[in-house]
């Protein structure tokens, strides 16, 4: 799952990293108080992260130890996935930056076998969740080379997780007969974040922002879809969706409008 969700991470971030010097390449040169972004810009963005979902993933075990008395290979724990989304940032100051934005999260495992004709064996676990975030970024001074700036920032703020879902559970197809169970559990959270990175910054109207993010966010009452009951574990504690985690972010951010601050 880590190995899937690097490489997708990995593409769109190349992607963006070569939009990015193309666009610069072929950009009008400029002096070094040309290069502050505009104040209001759009940035689009991918970021490798991993996730705790610790009582997603104790599901995950007892379907395991299921599976496993019928000869089945297990499904994998979800620790890692991608989130892809847009944020908008706004300079308030010289070195105050307003960011907010959201983003998806979607890690699945699954075992999906077709043992004969007409027979379909499914066992799977998922999670999704858009992360909705508000913030501040405080930039440090500026350092510029040629046309090139590059400005150390870092920051904070709420997060917001809207539509958490997860589906675990497993179905089976023999002899014309299907039987088996999917618990769906449901439910949306708040959390913090903190982040820290550099803003690489061109004689355009297009930059790159790199940086690396602490994400605190759960769901602490989680719902049943089926039957909106609320959930709790075996031992009585409440059921949680814990998405917290670490993530390393490339995001290519569009210059929109507003004259730069100086």
């Amino acid at each position: 799952m880590f190995v899937v969700a690097l490489r997708r991470a990995a593409r769109a971030a190349a992607v963006m990293g070569l939009v990015a010097l193309a666009l610069s390449s072929v950009a009008v040169p400029g002096h070094a108080d040309e290069q502050r972004v505009k104040r209001f810009g759009v940035a689009l963005y991918a970021m490798p992260t991993n996730m705790s979902l610790h009582d997603l993933n104790d599901q995950v075990d007892f379907l395991n130890q299921f599976t496993a008395a019928q000869n089945l290979a297990p499904i994998k724990r979800l620790h890692w996935s991608a989130q892809f989304g847009l944020e908008g940032r706004y300079t308030l100051s010289p070195h105050w930056t307003i960011a907010a934005g959201f983003g998806r999260i979607r890690s699945e495992s699954k075992l999906d076998l077709l043992p004969q004709v007409g027979q379909h064996i499914l066992v799977s676990a998922r999670v999704i969740t858009v992360p909705q975030n508000l913030g501040l970024d405080y930039y440090l001074g500026p350092k510029t080379s040629g046309d090139f700036t590059l400005r150390p920032f870092v920051g904070g703020g709420m997060i917001r997780l809207v539509e958490t879902k997860a589906k675990v559970g497993g179905e089976a197809t023999l002899a014309d007969t299907t039987f088996g169970s999917f618990s769906r559990p449901f439910g949306e959270g708040f959390g913090y974040y903190a982040e820290a990175g550099i803003h690489m910054m061109f004689p355009s109207k297009y930059s790159v922002v790199l940086n690396a993010m602490y994400r605190n966010a759960k769901t602490k009452r989680v719902f049943e879809e089926n039957t909106h009951q609320l959930l709790f574990n075996p031992d009585g504690t409440p059921y949680e969706l814990d998405v917290s985690g670490f993530g390393l972010r490339i995001a290519l951010e569009i210059g929109l409008f507003g004259k730069p601050v100086k």
